[in-house]
């Protein structure tokens, strides 16, 4: 999804009052955490090929969007129970739902040049969200891999990214790091011996979930966590995430489809070839 700025409009766009509308607006379908990264940061931290000279010249911004918790999930379900066919027409609900409600939000930013980006799989162009949320405040790296908010802690799900060409104050950087202080029960937890030198190693990790299924439906060492407890995941979204068969059936029986109205049964997630689906790092 890209913008640009009509060439015959000279009047000033005021960038701070149009981003504040969109967040609102994304908030009320489910995107509720935000964060604003500079785009210089971004630049320092990035190769070449996902510097933002590469991905939208001029862009001096980044909005970064996430859900904390239940709120996407929630809105999502009471999407799907008033029109099915966010489901029964879509290989990916979720992902499908959240660009319904980002290009509802979008007309918000009027000329402002933008390009769009998503953290799925199947995006035209992957950049690295975990970075960006990072440098946006929305987070800090833990020992599982994942980001840890102060609040919502690892039940945070990162969904898209708005390069913008227009100066917006930058979130300030987290500090809040309990990893530090913390006894790690996540990585006594984890049954697949995911964790090298006290860290979460993704490759280790995509093996045990490729040639075995105890983890097929959850993640142990997730749940260990004791940050952000209160927001963990419902089963049926968790299962949505890692074993979307089984998470399908169970956004099924949410809005009251029999298993015959739905033609798909869910894809994902890529453990056996991950690494070449999605690359962050770009050549």
């Amino acid at each position: 999804m890209d913008s640009r700025p009509n060439p015959r409009d000279d009047r000033p766009v005021d960038a701070v009052g149009a981003v504040t509308r969109l967040r609102a607006a994304v908030a009320a379908g489910g995107l509720n955490v935000t964060g604003t990264a500079d785009a210089a940061a971004w630049d320092a931290a990035m190769p070449a090929s996902r510097r933002t000279d590469a991905l939208l010249p001029g862009a001096r911004s980044i909005l970064v969007f996430g859900n904390g918790g239940s709120a996407l999930w929630n809105a999502l379900v009471a999407d799907l129970r008033r029109d099915p066919r966010g489901l029964t027409e879509q290989l990916h609900p979720l992902d499908a739902y959240v660009r319904r409600v980002v290009a509802a939000a979008d007309p918000l930013l009027g000329d402002v040049p933008r390009r769009w980006f998503w953290a799925t799989a199947e995006a035209e162009l992957h950049v690295d969200f975990r970075m960006l949320a990072a440098l946006g405040g929305m987070g800090v790296q833990s020992k599982l891999g994942l980001l840890l908010h102060p609040e919502w802690g690892t039940w945070l799900g990162l969904r898209a990214a708005c390069f913008l060409a227009s100066d917006l104050p930058a979130s300030a950087p987290l500090t809040h790091e309990p990893c530090i202080s913390c006894h790690a029960p996540c990585i006594t937890a984890c049954v697949g011996a995911a964790f090298v030198d006290s860290r979460w190693d993704v490759d280790t990790c995509a093996r045990f979930h490729r040639d075995a299924d105890a983890c097929e439906r959850t993640c142990a060492s997730r749940l260990a966590c004791p940050e952000g407890a209160a927001h963990r995941y419902a089963p049926a979204h968790y299962a949505y995430h890692s074993h979307r068969r089984s998470g399908r059936a169970l956004l099924r029986e949410a809005i009251g489809l029999p298993p015959g109205a739905d033609p798909h049964e869910g894809v994902g997630p890529h453990w056996g070839d991950w690494r070449a689906r999605v690359d962050v790092k770009g050549p």
